[in-house]
């Protein structure tokens, strides 16, 4: 057994593919385990445990190549979603993303970042399956004034490290000088921490600026081919007035049009991480 584990979350079976695809790739790169997640919640419309069970055992068929495991719980979801670090060893899940699925539905993207709202893993939203043989060669993330920035450096690390990933960080060109000040002191931050790591990137400044930075930096990423976004969603403490009646940035980046996939991690001081 492995000591950690990548989670698969099967909230929809339609997007069984997609979702088992890209968690057996992270499972490989990583070298965790995998485990295929089933929850049936019936406030989301899930079905009965024996139900979808042969598809479960079907799923792993599909993945043998990393010995892949899968529990089927009941419950609340975003509860036990929040428990997978202690009740699965989980590391990081993913969990597939419809923009076209009715409002309510588990892969509607306000619900899985409703339901992941308390994760305190890293999870990656994807639509589709991977593309290609090294699906995530190209990882992007921003680096901005805000110290959030710095929680995505860990991760962006791992894919470089164990993916030999590319690495873009993107950034706008502040006009204000405090801002331009905090920016630097985060990049000199990273450009620390990549160094004790053995890590290089690339740096892009993304022209112009926006309400929802993060969104164009999700489009700048798309536009330019990237693979991955790693992202971090906004701390539900940290919201104005505005974002409660328009939506946080997050609700705009999980349901991008070039479709691709984005690792969020949620703003909390007991994230978990690898043990490498």
């Amino acid at each position: 057994m492995k000591d950690q584990f990548v989670i698969a979350y099967l909230a929809d079976l339609s997007m069984t593919d997609a979702v088992v695809q890209h968690a057996r790739m992270l499972a490989k790169i990583l070298k965790k385990g995998l485990i295929l997640l089933y929850i049936e919640d019936k406030s989301i419309g899930g079905h009965d445990i024996h139900s979808v069970t042969p598809s479960l055992l079907q799923a792993e068929a599909t993945v043998a190549d990393v010995h892949p495991a899968h529990a089927a719980l009941k419950g609340n979801t975003r509860e036990i979603i929040a428990q997978l670090p202690t009740l699965l060893n989980g590391v990081v899940a993913v969990a597939g993303v419809n923009p076209d699925a009715p409002k309510g539905s588990a892969t509607h993207p306000r619900e899985v970042l409703r339901n992941f709202s308390e994760c305190k893993i890293a999870y990656l939203t994807v639509q589709t399956p991977p593309i290609g043989p090294d699906p995530y060669r190209h990882v992007a993330y921003s680096v901005d004034f805000r110290k959030e920035s710095k929680e995505k450096l860990i991760w962006a690390s791992y894919f470089a490290r164990f993916n030999r990933s590319t690495l873009h960080m993107l950034h706008f060109n502040y006009k204000d000088s405090g801002l331009r000040t905090k920016l630097n002191n985060n990049i000199k931050f990273m450009n620390n921490f990549f160094r004790n790591v053995g890590v290089e990137y690339q740096s892009q400044a993304v022209p112009g600026q926006a309400f929802f930075p993060e969104r164009l930096i999700c489009d700048t990423a798309g536009d330019s081919g990237y693979n991955l976004l790693i992202s971090v969603t906004t701390d539900i403490r940290d919201r104005d007035m505005l974002e409660w009646f328009v939506g946080v940035q997050e609700e705009r980046t999980v349901r991008n049009a070039a479709r691709m996939p984005v690792l969020y991690l949620n703003p909390r001081d007991d994230i978990y991480v690898l043990c490498d």
